[in-house]
């Protein structure tokens, strides 16, 4: 008795499409979508505010990415945290973002690790938008762009402007019950 051969079920075999020329709408199968991606760079020569820590700043990489949208924000707020000179402070500032896909970012205070997560974007005008207000609430303007900075020293603000901007944080301080030197 010989054994029944066992074949292969039998598929339908695809179309040939050679013949069928291709438009604009059609994207060959070779093709991968490219991933949108953003380069966030760091201005170590900003005006940084009571917040940050200068020397911490320094130590930042030129720039984060390039990454997608939400990594990109989530290292440079996170970033932001690590150069803190009280993280409780600027964790504080942080808006938490709600439903959807998370990032998360951390700070360590009051012996604890704190969590709070990030909402993953991927919109570059809306990474540019949230770090922009992010750095507006740590008084410290032009930390962040997705253009190169020129690396020299920056005129720096009147002296007038400076005081009261330290008044302004000094309040916000005393309203989280925080003590920073300002020295």
């Amino acid at each position: 008795m010989t054994p029944l051969a066992i074949s292969p079920p039998r598929s339908t075999p695809e179309p040939d499409i050679s013949s069928i020329p291709q438009d604009a709408a059609m994207i060959p199968n070779s093709a991968t979508p490219q991933a949108l991606t953003v380069c966030i760079y760091v201005n170590k020569q900003a005006s940084l505010g009571p917040y940050l820590d200068r020397k911490k700043v320094q130590q930042l990489p030129e720039h984060f990415g390039p990454e997608r949208p939400s990594a990109a924000l989530q290292q440079a707020v996170q970033a932001c945290i690590d150069c803190a000179l009280q993280q409780k402070a600027v964790f504080s500032l942080i808006k938490q973002g709600y439903g959807g896909e998370m990032v998360s970012v951390s700070a360590s205070f009051e012996g604890k690790q704190h969590l709070l997560s990030l909402l993953v974007v991927n919109s570059i005008g809306y990474v540019l938008r949230f770090l922009k207000k992010l750095c507006r609430s740590l008084l410290c303007d032009n930390l962040f762009s997705n253009q190169p900075f020129q690396q020299y020293n920056t005129v720096s603000e009147s002296p007038e402007v400076y005081e009261n901007r330290r008044m302004e944080a000094g309040r916000l301080l005393d309203q989280l019950g925080l003590k920073i030197s300002l020295g």
